[in-house]
C-alpha cells in the first residue's frame, strides 16, 4: 500500500480541532455501505485517484456545520432535508481536505483532494485498496462514521 491507514488518535485530535470539543474515535470493523452518503476523492501527483473517504449524511452535516459553529439543530435540519447548505458543503470540503494528511507519512507521496460529492458510486473498494473504518462521538453533534480507502 502506498498510503497509511489513519490512526484513531490522530483522527480524534483533528476532529477536536474542528469541533472545538473532545471527540472520541473508535476503530470499527466495517461500516454499512448503505448508510454512506458523501465521498471525498484524493489523487496523487500523477492525477490518479488513489484514496477516498466516505461518510453518512449525518456525519457530513455535523462536520460541515461544526466548522462554522452552526448549531447542531442546523445539522439536524440538513439531515431531515437530505441536503447540505452551500456553507456546510464548502466546510465539509475543507474538513475532507484536512483529512488527506491522515493518510500520508514521510514515505508516502502527496495526496490532493479532488472532490467531495453526494453519493458513494466513486468510492474506492476492492483488493487493491486498504480500508479503515471509524465510529465517532462528535459531542453535541451526535455520533458519526467515516471510512477511508486507499492504495
Amino acid at each position: 500500500m502506498n498510503y497509511k491507514k489513519p490512526e484513531a488518535a490522530q483522527l480524534s485530535e483533528m476532529l477536536t480541532m474542528v469541533l472545538g470539543d473532545e471527540t472520541e474515535v473508535t476503530e470499527a470493523s466495517a461500516i454499512d455501505a448503505g448508510k454512506l452518503g458523501y465521498t471525498a476523492l484524493y489523487a496523487n501527483r500523477d492525477g490518479e485517484t488513489v484514496a477516498s473517504c466516505c461518510c453518512p449524511m449525518a456525519t457530513a452535516a455535523a462536520l460541515g456545520c461544526a466548522l462554522s459553529m452552526i448549531p447542531p439543530g442546523g445539522a439536524e435540519g440538513m439531515v431531515e432535508d437530505n441536503e447540505l447548505s452551500k456553507m456546510a458543503s464548502d466546510n465539509l470540503y475543507e474538513v475532507m481536505n484536512i483529512f488527506s494528511s491522515l493518510m500520508m507519512n514521510d514515505k508516502s507521496a502527496h495526496l490532493k483532494l479532488v472532490s467531495v460529492d453526494a453519493g458513494t458510486d466513486k468510492r474506492l473498494t476492492g483488493d487493491d485498496f486498504a480500508e479503515g473504518a471509524f465510529t465517532l462521538d462528535l459531542g453535541k453533534y451526535g455520533s458519526g462514521e467515516l471510512v477511508f480507502n486507499h492504495s
